[in-house]
């Protein structure tokens, strides 16, 4: 990392804010709109309010509230093995949906992987 971004994030590090028991943490969905850790480009947390926005909206709150650190998350869905996926769809012996024994409509057919990274 060059010093002059390591030097930018000490001078910001107190405004930082660490949450609470009580705090909350609005990292699933922007703010502004419904993008979501998902969507491509992603989302910024801010480190002070705690608030997440798409690539779209960041530059809005930067001139909100001054901020200068935030966290990036991206997640991304990848396909199960061939094994996890029979894993958890067994052939169903009765006629019923969502019941033991019959067609379990909540299998999972991907995992979510999510990415994190700190951005000044």
């Amino acid at each position: 990392m060059d010093e002059s971004v390591l030097e930018l994030v000490r001078q910001h590090m107190r405004e930082v804010k660490t949450p609470g028991h009580y705090d909350k943490v609005y990292k699933d969905e922007c703010m502004f709109c419904f993008a979501s850790p998902q969507t491509p480009g992603g989302l910024y947390i801010n480190l002070t309010t705690h608030q997440a926005f798409d690539e779209e909206h960041v530059e809005l709150d930067q001139e909100r509230t001054g901020a200068v650190l935030y966290l990036h998350q991206q997640a991304r869905r990848v396909p199960l093995s061939e094994e996890e996926q029979a894993a958890t769809a067994a052939k169903p012996d009765r006629m019923a949906i969502g019941v033991e024994g019959g067609f379990n409509v909540d299998a999972k057919k991907y995992k979510i992987e999510t990415d994190w990274v700190s951005l000044c």
